[in-house]
């Protein structure tokens, strides 16, 4: 067994070293194709107004190179006892690149936290 030790290592020596540069490559993501528009919502806030339901509002920020057609922010919307009523769904339609857009949406149910569950964007 210890015989075969130093000829297993001496000829498993270019696989390793095959293997580390596939490892690297796929952790650096090369040959991989671009992720897609990378989008934040900032200043996510329910509004209270003087109407029975609130205005959910916030913005849009683009951080990508090239302009997104649209977004879709997914919003969990609680009780006043922290407890999940569900999600609202706010689409917001072009966002140039580097550029950021506001939105509104006035909620047709009684909420009084919001917390941003996820956007997408296309």
């Amino acid at each position: 067994m210890a015989f075969l030790a130093p000829s297993i290592l001496a000829d498993g020596v270019p696989v390793l070293r095959s293997l580390l540069v596939l490892l690297v490559a796929l952790l650096t993501g090369a040959g991989c194709s671009d992720p897609g528009p990378v989008v934040e919502v900032h200043g996510l806030r329910l509004k209270r107004e003087s109407t029975q339901y609130p205005t959910l509002s916030g913005y849009v920020v683009n951080q990508s190179t090239a302009p997104i057609g649209s977004a879709d922010v997914f919003v969990t919307l609680y009780d006043e006892d922290n407890q999940p009523l569900g999600d609202e769904l706010v689409q917001v339609r072009r966002v140039e690149p580097g550029d950021s857009a506001r939105f509104e949406h006035r909620l047709d149910r009684p909420a009084s936290a919001a917390r941003l569950r996820h956007v997408t964007a296309g």
